[in-house]
């Protein structure tokens, strides 16, 4: 289905740019007063929303986890002004979790979520994952500006933390404002799949994270999947 959708994006995209003649771009190659092309993905900058699977059942998540990811790539152009090519760069991820509930390791130091009890009246409960990548990406580009790539991310782990500002669920009169570092067993290697696709300076990012924040059998098996919009500076 993904092959038959994609398939159906480049269709479409030339009848909406048409690519111009032979004999134009012959001219244009020629033309000494040509603009320099600007915008080549070397710096993007995605604002997204993360939808988290494997959440336990009992958990409450919020409606919306704001995120972000930064990346810096080089775009290694193929020969003979065609429509495709390479990025390979560096980037930094970070991602939300509002819900219900605290994270914790239970007596055999597995960690776990707790949900907080109704009656206990808190402000903000979040998790934080942040991790640095290698993005590796295929790319294509139309002459009009309309383009898409494709993605894989190597990266390491930089910090699982949580934030709780609230009373105490164990001690209701007890204001507490903390955060938690102390986030065991991280996968220290993650890897991703993600999409973009889009017109000159703006688009669409998706992204998918196939391995788990924790190792299995250690932690709640999470994968943070996100939607939302690119920004290219140059």
């Amino acid at each position: 289905m993904k092959k038959i959708l994609a398939l159906i994006i480049l269709v479409l995209s030339t009848f909406i740019c048409p690519y111009p003649s032979y004999a134009q771009v012959k001219n244009v190659k020629k033309d000494p007063n040509k603009k320099p092309e600007i915008i080549r993905d070397r710096f993007m900058l995605d604002f997204f929303h993360t939808f988290w699977m494997g959440t336990p059942g009992e958990i409450n998540a919020k409606k919306f986890h704001p995120g972000f990811n930064v990346a810096g790539m080089y775009d290694f152009k193929l020969p003979n002004d065609a429509p495709f090519s390479f990025g390979l760069g560096l980037g930094f991820s970070y991602y939300t979790l509002y819900s219900n509930a605290t994270l914790g390791a239970d007596s055999n130091g597995v960690m776990q979520f707790t949900a907080i009890p109704e009656n206990v009246s808190y402000k903000r409960n979040k998790m934080i994952f942040t991790n640095i990548h290698i993005p590796l990406e295929f790319r294509y580009r139309h002459p009009c500006g309309y383009k898409i790539s494709l993605g894989i991310r190597v990266g390491l782990t930089t910090g699982i933390t949580t934030r709780y500002r609230g009373n105490n669920p164990l001690n209701p009169d007890e204001y507490l404002n903390i955060k938690n570092f102390d986030i065991k067993n991280k996968q220290r290697v993650n890897f991703d799949v993600y999409l973009r696709t889009g017109w000159k300076f703006v688009g669409v990012y998706f992204c998918y994270e196939v391995t788990s924040l924790f190792k299995s059998g250690k932690g709640p098996q999470l994968h943070p999947m996100s939607l939302g919009l690119t920004i290219n500076f140059f």
